[in-house]
């Protein structure tokens, strides 16, 4: 059934106040936008390049970025353990994993440059990664989405 001119516009008014929800892929008004890099990927896989390319090297040298460190050393983690847990690999079940490890822990943002990010990952003691990284397997183990 289509829509009305009414619901087309409010849907139109909604992207232009709340501009990040276009950009998520989970949203109901998402649209995602072909660039060339992009090429023709789906958008399926353009996130999951986003999440699991977090490292140290994906962001040039000399910029000074935003950077939270608990994601990166989940996504460091994250093959590690699931790999000795004998879990389903799936990026589904990864994502769920990472998600809910992230959830457990606390969020610790820095500002600086890709050369101290390795400093700033050596004062988080890896036991509180693990830790969390362990809970979350469980409960994907548990209750997974596919």
């Amino acid at each position: 059934m289509a829509k009305s001119k009414k619901e087309l516009d409010k849907d139109l008014m909604f992207s232009k106040i709340m501009p990040s929800l276009n950009s998520n892929p989970f949203s109901k008004i998402y649209t995602p936008v072909q660039t060339e890099e992009d090429g023709g990927r789906d958008a399926l896989s353009a996130l999951r390049e986003k999440l699991f390319a977090r490292s140290s090297d994906y962001i040039e040298s000399e910029t000074i970025a935003t950077i939270n460190i608990m994601e990166n050393l989940v996504l460091k983690n994250v093959d590690a353990v699931i790999s000795r847990f004998n879990v389903c690999s799936c990026d589904r079940c990864r994502c769920d994993i990472c998600a809910c490890a992230l959830n457990e822990l606390p969020p610790r943002y820095i500002v600086t440059k890709p050369d101290t990010i390795a400093q700033a990952e050596a004062e988080i003691p890896d036991k509180l990664i693990m830790d969390a990284l362990i809970k979350a397997v469980i409960k994907v183990r548990s209750h997974p989405h596919h």
